[in-house]
Formats: C-alpha cells, sequence, structure tokens
C-alpha cells in the first residue's frame, strides 16, 4: 500500500508535495510567468534545508506550474526600486556577499523538469540541480541581459558550457533551444510536453534508489574538485561586479512601470537581432 501523498501549506511561492521518497518543489505564481522574487529564492533554500534534513525524502523534483517553468527574475520587483535606488529594490544583505546558490550545496539527488521557458535566474538555479530534463520547445533564454540584466552570472555555468557559448550568452543576450541543450549536456533529456512529468518521475524513482550516503559522498567528492579548480572564486567576483546604473537600464524599468512589461520587453527585443543571439 502506498504512502499518502501530504501537501505543504507554510510557502506563498511554492506548490510542495511530498510523495514518499520524492519531494516534488512547483514554482507556484503561473500568473507572473513563475517569475522569481527574493521571497521564492528564498523559500527554495527553505525547503532544501527542511529536505536535507527529512529521512522520509530522498530525492527532489523541481517543476513549474503553468505554460512556462519560470520566467526568470521578476522584474517588476526590481523596477519597484531601480528608479530611486539604482539598485534591484528589496535585495537581502544576504545577496551582496560572495555565496554559491543553496542547490549547489544539496546532498540528495535534485532533479529538474524544465517546459516552455527558462529565463536567466531559472538557468542559475537549474545549473546547481544534478539532472534536467526538458520538454520539447523549451526556450532557455538569457535575453534579459541586452537591457536591466545587471553583471554578468551564471557561476556554474562557466563550468557546464563551453567559453564562446557562455560569451554569447551573458554580453549578447543569447538563447538556445531544448535540442540544443542536450547537445550540449545542460539537459539530460527532451520529451515531448505531455511526458515531461512522467519522464522526471522516472529519473527521480532511479535515483531513489541509490543509498543516500553514497549519493551525498560521491556529490561531495564532485563538487568539492569544482570548487578547487576555482567555482567559489568566480562566485567572490561575481558578487563583486555589477552592471546596473546605465540609462538604458532607467529607460527599460521605467518603461516596465509605466508601460508595463509587455511593451517593454518589445523596446528591448526589438533592437536585437534573434538570430545573431542564438546559440546554433
Amino acid at each position: 500500500m502506498s504512502t499518502p501523498a501530504t501537501v505543504y501549506s507554510a510557502y506563498e511561492t511554492l506548490e510542495i508535495i511530498h510523495r514518499p521518497p520524492i519531494l516534488d518543489v512547483r514554482l507556484n505564481r503561473p500568473q507572473a510567468r513563475n517569475a522569481m522574487t527574493f521571497e521564492m529564492d528564498d523559500e527554495l533554500d527553505r525547503i532544501l534545508d527542511e529536505a536535507e534534513e527529512d529521512q522520509e525524502i530522498r530525492v527532489v523534483t523541481i517543476r513549474g506550474n503553468g505554460p512556462i517553468f519560470c520566467a526568470g527574475h521578476d522584474l517588476k520587483e526590481v523596477a519597484s526600486g531601480y528608479r530611486s535606488e539604482g539598485a534591484p529594490s528589496g535585495m537581502p544583505s544576504s545577496y551582496r556577499r560572495p555565496r554559491m546558490p543553496r542547490a549547489w550545496y544539496f546532498k540528495k539527488p535534485l532533479i529538474a523538469g524544465v517546459h516552455g521557458y527558462v529565463g536567466p535566474m531559472a538557468n542559475h538555479f537549474i545549473a546547481g540541480c544534478d539532472f534536467v530534463v526538458a520538454a520539447e520547445g523549451t526556450r532557455f533564454s538569457f535575453e534579459q541581459t541586452r537591457m536591466g540584466g545587471g553583471a554578468a552570472g551564471g557561476t556554474i555555468l562557466n563550468f557546464q558550457l563551453p567559453m564562446r557559448v557562455v560569451k554569447k550568452l551573458w554580453l549578447m543576450g543569447g538563447w538556445f533551444d531544448a535540442e540544443k541543450a542536450h547537445d550540449m549536456d545542460y539537459v539530460q533529456r527532451v520529451v515531448p510536453v505531455g511526458e515531461l512529468d512522467a519522464e522526471t518521475d522516472r529519473w527521480a524513482t532511479e535515483a531513489a534508489r541509490i543509498p543516500s550516503q553514497q549519493y551525498a559522498a560521491a556529490k561531495e567528492m564532485i563538487h568539492r574538485a569544482y570548487e578547487i579548480r576555482g567555482l567559489v572564486g568566480i562566485a567572490m567576483i561575481q558578487n563583486k561586479a555589477s552592471g546596473h546604473g546605465s540609462a538604458e537600464d532607467r529607460k527599460f524599468f521605467e518603461m516596465v512601470q509605466e508601460l508595463g512589461m509587455k511593451e517593454a520587453l518589445k523596446y528591448r527585443d526589438s533592437q536585437f537581432d534573434q538570430s545573431v543571439a542564438q546559440i546554433v
């Protein structure tokens, strides 16, 4: 007889269901394209803390409710304080010091199932996952870096992707599709949209069969090897740099507030050639 599912209710931006041994975490702001706020980021950290301590949880999956996985950082949140402060609004002090994402240190299997669209902040998050399954047609986007994107980021991506790909993403606002993501081993499987949940669960079930102590030890060894090669040092550089403050940024965020997100993005992206930005 299967163990009944438990629904967590103490989270505002996440839907969390525990079906032992899998904890299913879903970004749950579909009305805002699951854009990541500082609150959501904090809640993701908190649920990983809880999952790490719960012996009944052997693997965590990350997915998104609604038509897309995640638009990236909530630009309305950024715009609300940028015009007066010249910096992202509401940024907690923890964001202002060098740090690796909480996902990087998570000891258990962490598997993402993504679909539709994956914005820059979301790419930064899934880069810390162990494995990623993508639905056909998913767009992995760094277009926010064209205007209003701040400093070049993607600490872990510097090790996961070739240098010229990273440059195109962060210097030119590049993007790539699910098939290219698979070619670069950025994702491990590409499946039809209707099969995404089943395939993500299949990977989670397989990972849950590995003894937890064994998985944690191997994961720590792998991650420490990359840290020694300079991963943490890159995080220190990234957190000191800032690309915010330009006149173009200010105009973009003014448009976000006064004309709405749709018009602001139309203004930004109409100035760029999508075929140049695409990673092929």
